[in-house]
C-alpha cells in the first residue's frame, strides 16, 4: 500500500461518520473501488474538513 491510501484509512478510521462505512473496508482490504465509490470516498473526504 502506498503511503496516501494509508494515511486516507487512519483518517477515515478516526471520523466517526466513516468509521463503519463499506468504502472504509473496501481499502483496507485493497479492493478498486468503482467511480460512484471514489465520488462516495471524495464526499465523505470532503465532509471531514
Amino acid at each position: 500500500m502506498n503511503f496516501y491510501l494509508k494515511l486516507i484509512i487512519k483518517i477515515l478510521e478516526r471520523s466517526m461518520t466513516a468509521r463503519d462505512s463499506q468504502i472504509l473496508k473496501k481499502l483496507k482490504a485493497g479492493y478498486d473501488l468503482s467511480n460512484e465509490e471514489k465520488n462516495e470516498l471524495e464526499e465523505m473526504i470532503d465532509n471531514l474538513i
